[in-house]
């Protein structure tokens, strides 16, 4: 790679982060419309492990208040993450799915730049970035269940009990979903009906999303109501994939979702949200077939099929759904998420543990930051 070309420095720069920049004719378009020729310079050699102000200065041979002056747009911009903490705070550069597909959807903005970028981002990620996202095992969100769906809660880890999360996190924000902002500015993507401020944000993550405009302030009972009516929408929670310190909690369609829609895939994705600790249970007896759970599944785990040994429709003999169709269910495909349980008329579907097969959930964001290297085979002595 030409390494007077800052653009390319940002490509190879990302070669060896948590998730690359597959090569495309799309790629520099995209970049040029994203960053400055000098802010490409400069985040090709920003740290992407946070760092204090004293080891940046050191680092780039810069004053501290020529750092400060470079750096304030670039945090407003999603480029560059500040980590404040007791004490002090620390920077670092953001990754593609941040500076691309978070920011600048949370702000969630129609301009004639949002309305040129959206549409090469979708097709970016569909066509090239997708596969490098999906293609290996762990996730940057897992599902997290409806609550009321779950049969047994004694069995509930309290980083699957969804209410009990939102409790114990005294900051809370919402933004516009980036997703679904992105889609709705492109015209060849398929029209999506769900609300638009359903991206959840908590603790430290929250405050820098308020503080640099690309997030509100919410109170803990507008968060509950948020995630009432997207349960009752039909889409999926998916939280931050970690055990402890999660920040965000989505509320994912399958048509617009990073993590849900298709992708060209050169093999079959491993998954797509990390699944959850649940399995669907089917009271076949109960059940009426109405087909209301086939039609709220954003993966296809759950279908009507005919029924074997069904009777035949005769004169003056109506049937019942459920006479000619029953559930048909993969468990290998479903998520996990209760979005067909929630609305089940007859309460037939309910979600148990899925036990032996459970997922194994990283402990802290640096723990998924590391697997994350490690899949996708990055030399870990290069990382800084």
């Amino acid at each position: 790679m030409a390494h007077d070309d800052p653009y390319k420095r940002i490509i190879e720069r990302c070669g060896n982060g948590r998730v690359a920049l597959p090569d495309s004719e799309l790629l520099v378009p995209l970049l040029k419309l994203r960053f400055t020729p000098k802010e490409a310079e400069f985040l090709s050699r920003f740290p992407g492990i946070p760092r204090t102000m004293d080891q940046l200065t050191a680092l780039l041979n810069i004053t501290a208040e020529e750092l400060r002056t470079t750096m304030e747009p670039m945090i407003r911009k999603g480029f560059i993450r500040a980590f404040p903490d007791n004490s002090g705070t620390r920077y670092a550069f953001t990754d593609p799915m941040f500076f691309f597909y978070r920011m600048p959807g949370w702000k969630g903005e129609d301009d004639a730049w949002n309305r040129k970028i959206a549409p090469l981002i979708n097709k970016y990620y569909v066509n090239h970035l997708g596969a490098e996202v999906l293609g290996y095992p762990s996730r940057g969100l897992r599902t997290i269940p409806v609550g009321k769906t779950i049969k047994d809660t004694r069995q509930v880890l309290p980083y699957e009990n969804l209410l009990e999360f939102v409790d114990r996190e005294d900051y809370h924000a919402v933004s516009p979903c980036p997703c679904r902002h992105r889609h709705r500015l492109d015209p060849d993507a398929p029209p999506c009906k769900h609300e638009m401020d359903t991206c959840l944000h908590f603790g430290m993550l929250a405050h820098y999303t308020v503080e640099y405009g690309m997030a509100r302030k919410i109170s803990r009972e507008e968060t509950l109501e948020i995630l009432k009516n997207a349960a009752e929408a039909g889409l999926v929670h998916g939280i931050s994939n970690t055990k402890t310190g999660m920040d965000t909690l989505c509320n994912c369609c399958s048509c617009c979702c990073l993590l849900l829609e298709p992708v060209k895939m050169p093999h079959l994705a491993p998954g797509k949200h990390q699944r959850s600790n649940y399995i669907v249970r089917v009271n076949h007896d109960t059940c009426q077939a109405c087909g209301l759970c086939e039609k709220r599944c954003p993966v296809d785990a759950i279908r009507l099929k005919d029924k074997e040994g069904a009777p035949k429709q005769t004169e003056g003999k109506k049937l019942k759904p459920k006479d000619v169709k029953e559930v048909a269910y993969d468990p290998g495909q479903c998520l996990g998420c209760g979005v067909c349980a929630y609305k089940c008329p007859t309460q037939s579907l309910t979600l148990v543990r899925r036990g032996d097969q459970e997922e194994d959930i990283p402990e802290t964001f640096s723990d998924l930051g590391m697997r994350f290297l490690v899949e996708r085979g990055r030399d870990l002595s290069k990382i800084f």
